[in-house]
């Protein structure tokens, strides 16, 4: 009965571990992508650092936003959504795409989330060329 309960042990304990991890495609490109920014001139406060193939969809979390984009190049555009998650409302809420040529797209007009709601975003990318992008939300700045 041991040698079974052992092994059953070890399996139930890196499976508790493993939803600790993000999903597959959360927090990074969903081809695994996932390259950090870190280090190639330094970054902005909330950029997560992931970076997404041009075909991906990004997940991004912040301060209780939720944010999905992904890139089409029908029109060559960045779509998706933010989302307020929190029980309360959040201002001053934006959205920044930074793409592989240095090109930086948005920021998004600052928007006021009510509590749960929901907003579609769109980031204009005509004429652009890029190999991976990478996105953020922005909270609280009254911008630029």
């Amino acid at each position: 009965m041991k040698k079974i309960l052992v092994p059953m042990f070890l399996i139930l304990a890196l499976a508790a571990c493993d939803d600790f991890r993000s999903p597959a495609g959360v927090g990074e490109g969903a081809e695994g992508s996932g390259h950090s920014e870190s280090g190639e001139g330094g970054g902005e406060l909330g950029e997560s650092g992931n970076r997404y193939n041009p075909g991906d969809t990004a997940y991004e979390s912040r301060q209780g936003v939720d944010l999905v984009m992904s890139h089409y190049r029908p029109g060559d555009r960045f779509e998706g959504t933010i989302t307020n998650t929190t029980g309360r409302a959040i201002s001053n809420v934006r959205v920044e795409i930074h793409l592989s040529n240095g090109t930086e797209l948005g920021p998004t007009p600052n928007v006021s989330l009510a509590a749960g709601e929901m907003l579609d975003v769109e980031l204009d990318a005509a004429g652009e060329t890029f190999d991976w992008w990478s996105v953020h939300v922005e909270i609280g700045s009254s911008g630029s």
